[in-house]
C-alpha cells in the first residue's frame, strides 16, 4: 500500500474504558485497532481513546507509533500478513490493561484495482490473491492472534469487529477486492456460534465511500469520482472517518446483546434510486 498523510491527534479520556480489579486499582479495557495510521483507524483510536480505553494500534506505516499523542496509546510498525509479528504485537496489549475488543479496519483497495474495475481480463491472479490476502486473511491473522486473549477475560462483554465494504453487497467493480469484503461476511457468520460459546461477540461493518487521502490518491484518475458517489446518496455526502469511527465504537460498547450482524455505514448509497 502506499504511504499514507497522517496528522498526529490528541484525545481527552474519560473513565468508560476502565474498570478496578481486586486490589482496589484501576484497570484500562484495551482496544487493538488495525490500521490505525490511516484515516479510519486513526478516528476510531482516538473515539475508543476518549471513551477511556487503552488503545494499542497496529499498523505497516513507520506513523503508527506517533499518529496519536495520549498516554494510553501504543503504536506497534507490522505487517499482519506476518503472524509471528502480529501475534507479538497483540499479546503486548495486556501490558496495558485487559483485552476487551478487536477492531479491524487494515485492508482497502490495492493501488492497481480501481483502473480495472471494469474489466475481470485486466486483474491477474497475482492482484487477485494479493488482495484477498490483504482484506481477508490479514484480519484472520489479527483474530487468532487476540482470541487466546479475549478467552481469557471471561465475564466481560468482549467483541470483535471486522471491516467490510458496501463493495461486498453492490455491484461496485473491483472483483478481487469486493470478493474479500463479502468473504469476511460468510467468515462472521462462521464464527458466531464458535466465540458466543466464549462469550465474544463479532460484527461486520460495511462503510460506504469514504473520502480520505488515500482514496483520493487511488482514483485520481477519475477527476468526478467522489463528486459522483455523493450524487448517488440519500442524505447528499460521502461518509466521514468519524461516522465510521463512532459505528466502530457503538458496536463496541453499547451494543451488547448484538452479534452476527453486518451494518452498512453509507449514508443510503445502497438504497438511493437517481
Amino acid at each position: 500500500m502506499p504511504p499514507t498523510t497522517h496528522t498526529t491527534q490528541t484525545a481527552t479520556i474519560t473513565s468508560r474504558g476502565s474498570n478496578v480489579n481486586h486490589n482496589g486499582k484501576k484497570q484500562h479495557r484495551v482496544v487493538v485497532v488495525t490500521g490505525a495510521a490511516g484515516a479510519i483507524g486513526s478516528a476510531t483510536a482516538c473515539a475508543f481513546l476518549k471513551a477511556g480505553f487503552h488503545v494499542v494500534g497496529l499498523d505497516r506505516e513507520p506513523s503508527i507509533t506517533s499518529v496519536i499523542s495520549c498516554e494510553h496509546y501504543t503504536g506497534f510498525q507490522v505487517d499482519l500478513a506476518d503472524e509471528a509479528s502480529t501475534c507479538e504485537a497483540v499479546a503486548e496489549s495486556e501490558s496495558h490493561g485487559r483485552l476487551a475488543h478487536v477492531v479491524s479496519i487494515a485492508g482497502g483497495a490495492l493501488p492497481q484495482e480501481p483502473s480495472t474495475a471494469g474489466d475481470p481480463m485486466a486483474v491477474s491472479a497475482e492482484l487477485f490473491r494479493a488482495s484477498v490476502d490483504a482484506n481477508l486473511t490479514t484480519q484472520f491473522v489479527v483474530l487468532r492472534a487476540a482470541l487466546p486473549l479475549l478467552r481469557r477475560n471471561s465475564g466481560e462483554d468482549r467483541s470483535v469487529a471486522l471491516t467490510s465494504s458496501f463493495n461486498a453487497l453492490t455491484g461496485c467493480g473491483m472483483p478481487a477486492y469486493s470478493a474479500a469484503k463479502a468473504a469476511l461476511i460468510g467468515m462472521m457468520h462462521a464464527l458466531v456460534t464458535p466465540l458466543g460459546c466464549d462469550g465474544i461477540r463479532i460484527n461486520v461493518i460495511a462503510p460506504g465511500s469514504v473520502r480520505t487521502p488515500r482514496t483520493e490518491r487511488i482514483w485520481q484518475h477519475d477527476p468526478n469520482h467522489f463528486e459522483r458517489l455523493e450524487a448517488g446518496t440519500a442524505l447528499g455526502r460521502l461518509g466521514k472517518p468519524d461516522d465510521i469511527a463512532r459505528t466502530f465504537l457503538a458496536v463496541s460498547t453499547l451494543m451488547s446483546h448484538v452479534t452476527g450482524q453486518v451494518l452498512v455505514v453509507d449514508g443510503g448509497q445502497m438504497v438511493k434510486r437517481a
